[in-house]
């Protein structure tokens, strides 16, 4: 299945046994992010966590680190 990105407009050739496809495929509604995308916005959400100046609207569950985990 091909998907494109909605922020940087690259199409990426998706597995179509992936967990992720079968969402897309199943509910169109939802937005694809390509692994970069996905990665750069983890990276500037953790920053601003980490502020302190970030408010959640739900109780905090996990802790946050520095940096986003490599996938």
């Amino acid at each position: 299945m091909k998907a494109q990105c909605i922020l940087c407009e690259t199409i990426d050739e998706l597995d179509d046994k992936k967990f992720k496809t079968k969402q897309l495929r199943n509910k169109p509604i939802r937005m694809y992010l390509c692994p970069e995308c996905e990665g750069r916005i983890a990276e500037k959400t953790v920053a601003r966590i980490n502020t302190g100046k970030f408010e959640f609207h739900k109780p905090k569950t996990k802790s946050f680190i520095e940096k986003p985990a490599k996938r």
